[in-house]
């Protein structure tokens, strides 16, 4: 399971911004909800790996409105011949109350987005895309070990919205069993298909949502292990004056930061500059390794970087 465009952004800002950075705080705890997200997602995963191998699983997809002026994240779409499961996995510890009277999920005195409304806004407007009429369910996955729900009342009857993973295939099983297929194998894979074509990965200029400068960025390669940007070229070998690592990949993951935060036009300069190497010729290599095509030429060259993916 891959990173998102945003996700892959946050963490190649959160590397390059000065831990006194006014907004640094506020990066670094994007980064946090991004890496819990992709936590619950692989451990919701792993509880659908015993799933009938002729469903569909899809996995982070944000759909447009059918006049495409607004558009649904979903983490996780199951679609089965006779049913779709709509999970929207929330990896949160501590003690969860989930009020029906303020349609509010909190945690002591935090307050979070009620995930059980959010489901159901999914559920109807996933509606929409629909091959056929036939069942929708919309599931939150309380993903995390160390989560307990309480409900207020605590006889509400959207309890059934709110699943711990353990609980899932039992769930599935009991929706499934007795339902008429709908699609045959054939239509589910098309609809997967058709879905997955139709995805828009969110991606915002990250410098205006964080109301950053390119400039507050710092330069250098980022060390895997130590996590500093203190990689250089060492002979024939990239390695971090830290902590010694040996990395063939830093340098090509720091190419690719630059096209997460700046763009996918860049020169052999900017390349210096943004990388904190003097050589030409170290730079040249990395950019002719990499690049998809070049425009102009001498001292006008601009490389045309691959555009990110998630």
């Amino acid at each position: 399971m891959r990173k998102s465009i945003w996700h892959q952004k946050v963490e190649a800002l959160y590397h390059r911004l000065p831990p006194a950075h006014p907004r640094f705080q506020e990066v670094k705890k994007e980064l946090a909800k991004c890496n819990a997200g992709l936590e619950g997602e692989k451990r919701l995963l792993y509880f659908l790996s015993e799933i009938n191998e002729s469903y569909r699983i899809l996995h982070d997809i944000r759909l447009p409105s059918a006049n495409g002026t607004t558009h649904v994240q979903i983490d996780t779409i199951v679609i089965c011949p006779s049913i779709i499961f709509l999970f929207e996995v929330k990896h949160i510890s501590g003690t969860l109350l989930f009020n029906r009277y303020t349609n509010q999920m909190t945690r002591n005195d935090q307050v979070f987005g009620d995930p059980i409304t959010q489901v159901q806004r999914q559920e109807h407007f996933f509606a929409e895309w629909l091959p056929k009429p036939m069942p929708v369910l919309s599931v939150v996955v309380l993903s995390h070990p160390q989560a307990k729900v309480e409900f207020q009342p605590v006889d509400s009857p959207d309890r059934a919205y709110v699943l711990y993973p353990t609980d899932i295939r039992q769930r599935m099983e009991e929706k499934i069993n007795g339902l008429p297929a709908m699609l045959t194998k054939k239509e589910t894979f098309e609809f997967a298909k058709r879905l997955a074509a139709a995805h828009k990965p969110f991606d915002q200029d990250i410098f205006h949502v964080f109301h950053i400068q390119p400039s507050d960025l710092l330069p250098g390669i980022h060390c895997p292990k130590c996590g500093t940007l203190t990689v250089i070229k060492v002979k024939r070998h990239w390695e971090c004056s830290r902590c010694q690592l040996l990395s063939k990949t830093a340098p090509i993951q720091a190419l690719h930061d630059y096209t997460l935060l700046v763009g996918t036009a860049i020169t052999n300069q900017q390349l210096r500059r943004f990388l904190n190497v003097e050589s030409r010729s170290v730079s040249e290599k990395l950019l002719k390794k990499c690049r998809e095509d070049s425009i102009g030429t001498t001292k006008g060259f601009v490389h045309m970087m691959k555009k990110p993916s998630s």
